[in-house]
């Protein structure tokens, strides 16, 4: 798979918009009627775990900084 650069504009609206479903499905759970509509409450579940496991991503590849190039994996064969 390629590897895209992007510049820290696009990472901080990447970040941000994560947050933002984080911060939905903490709303939704403390919001009256919870419980009530498993269809919705299920995307946005769903959402906000896809959410954090980008923004894991994203912090990893932070604190990693940049590569040179690659999958970042290594071959079976050695």
């Amino acid at each position: 798979m390629p590897r895209h650069n992007l510049d820290h504009d696009k990472l901080n609206e990447i970040a941000r918009l994560c947050q933002q479903a984080v911060q939905e499905q903490r709303a939704r759970e403390q919001g009256p009627g919870y419980g009530l509509d498993d269809y919705t409450e299920g995307r946005i579940v769903g959402g906000a775990n896809l959410a954090r496991k980008i923004l894991r991503t994203l912090i990893g590849e932070a604190t990693r900084g940049p590569t040179t190039g690659g999958s970042g994996r290594r071959s079976m064969a050695g």
